[in-house]
């Protein structure tokens, strides 16, 4: 019993919200992490998500540019149509962004 409990668990619980989003298109993309000493391909994000134990989310955040690294890693797409795609999305909303005011009113 007690062996149960002290086991990492491998995979996260996941509910039917958290398998839809998972399920999606953009999940399952090749991804290219570039660690201090080397660049590593991976076949998905998920793939990446399992290996390196850094979120899914995080990872596609950084290889569209949302954020510049997700835990100290640096990602990109592996190059391709769902690069271009998802990298002029993100490009065109950031520079259509025009807010005057600050966030407080």
């Amino acid at each position: 019993m007690l062996d149960e409990l002290a086991e990492v668990r491998k995979t996260p619980i996941l509910n039917e919200g958290a398998r839809k989003k998972r399920a999606q298109k953009k999940y399952s993309l090749p991804v290219v992490g570039h660690f201090a000493d080397r660049s590593v391909e991976f076949k998905s994000i998920l793939e990446a998500e399992q290996i390196t134990g850094i979120s899914y989310t995080m990872i596609f955040e950084a290889c569209i540019g949302k954020i510049f690294k997700a835990k100290n890693v640096h990602w990109e797409f592996k190059k391709g149509n769902h690069y271009i795609k998802y990298k002029a999305f993100y490009i065109n909303a950031q520079n259509n962004y025009t807010r005057l005011g600050g966030f407080n009113g």
